[in-house]
């Protein structure tokens, strides 16, 4: 059976969001071994070309090189630790940034402390960019645009400087660096799609164990694993919503469905289900297929009141739902909510109740919402 064309573009954003994420953690497990290199290229350039620029502008540039790359350290250390917001979209533009500065800080050498007279310095400065060039494949690669971003502003000053030097041997060195900057770029970019490849064939088989077979849902065990997870995340931290809550869905007629117009119709219905589920709850919203036709949500909010609404639009939703190829096969939904205030509970207590409220909402006639608090 296919998935319909929405659970499709779910299943693509999800793929875009986890490959963005997977190249910046490859861009920043990375980043020491650049910061450390640069830091150590930047002292043995400026050490050596005091001889020749004994003024204070060598300097200059070696403190802008040193301060770039301890803000990437510092940038580093804080992704490390994890206790921001930012989303991998904004991690990746702050390295992208950070990388521009660091090749166009190489560009300037090539500029300003290319020395006409002393042909030796020449060479370190073009072995400096051209290697730092070629280093970068491994460290940058992953992402082209920030492989670009160093690759462009440290090696076409170096071209172009050795233009205006106006000799063949200096005309040779332009074309050499030249070639060599097209010869890492398609380097770079064979290095970006064998490891897209790498993260793709990542995320295709941790969906298939985070996710439900049919529906693009968590399954019951990640489910699990996630609320663990959110627990360790609020015991951590201070700051964390006033109140918790769990849902629990049971379909009211499923069986019907499935008796009457067949497993594919019961599939397509489960399909609907999940669809109204995503599209009534929040990114930073659990939900899964706990199994057969049974859901589970977890909400963490401000307000109890803002749970209840959620509960309310899934069940308003599903009792009007009416499937295109069986217009009688109608669903139900009993809703049972079990909530916590201030603490976020064991995942087994908040359940029990959760299935309990459930429970109670079916008994008293289904189509219902039923709701408890967790005693404490």
């Amino acid at each position: 059976m296919q998935h319909s064309s929405t659970d499709h573009h779910h299943f693509e954003n999800e793929k875009t969001e986890w490959q963005q994420s997977q190249v910046v953690a490859v861009l920043f497990s990375n980043a020491l071994g650049a910061i450390f290199g640069n830091l150590i290229n930047i002292s043995l350039v400026t050490y050596l070309l005091l001889d020749a620029y004994p003024g204070p502008n060598i300097k200059i540039w070696c403190a802008i090189g040193f301060v770039i790359n301890l803000v990437r350290l510092s940038l580093l250390i804080v992704y490390r630790k994890g206790n921001t917001n930012f989303s991998s979209q904004k991690w990746l533009d702050i390295y992208r940034f950070l990388t521009l500065l660091s090749g166009s800080h190489f560009g300037v050498l090539c500029v300003f402390f290319f020395s006409p007279e002393h042909y030796l310095y020449q060479a370190l400065v073009i072995f400096l960019v051209g290697g730092s060039c070629a280093a970068a494949v491994g460290t940058h690669g992953v992402d082209l645009v920030t492989y670009r971003l160093f690759l462009i502003p440290s090696a076409i000053p170096l071209i172009f400087r050795s233009l205006l030097e106006s000799t063949d041997v200096h005309n040779a060195v332009a074309i050499m660096v030249l070639l060599l900057a097209v010869v890492m770029y398609r380097a770079a970019r064979q290095t970006r799609d064998t490891m897209l490849d790498n993260i793709n064939m990542s995320h295709s088989l941790n969906y298939r164990a985070t996710h439900d077979s049919l529906v693009p849902l968590l399954n019951r065990e990640e489910f699990r694993n996630k609320y663990g997870e959110l627990a360790a995340r609020n015991h951590r931290s201070s700051d964390r919503p006033p109140v918790t809550a769990l849902l629990f869905i049971d379909l009211d007629h499923f069986k019907q469905v499935n008796d009457n117009f067949g497993h594919d119709a019961g599939d397509q219905a489960l399909l609907k289900v999940s669809d109204i589920i995503r599209a009534s709850i929040r990114k930073s919203d659990l939900a899964s297929r706990f199994g057969g036709d049974e859901f589970m949500i977890l909400i963490q909010s401000d307000e109890l009141e803002d749970v209840l609404a959620v509960a309310d639009k899934i069940q308003t939703t599903i009792n009007h739902f009416e499937q295109d190829d069986h217009p009688a096969a109608t669903l139900g939904a009993s809703i049972g909510i079990a909530y916590s205030q201030n603490t976020l509970p064991p995942f087994e207590q908040l359940f029990k109740v959760a299935d309990q409220a459930c429970y109670r909402a079916k008994k008293q006639g289904r189509g219902q919402i039923s709701i408890q608090e967790l005693s404490t």
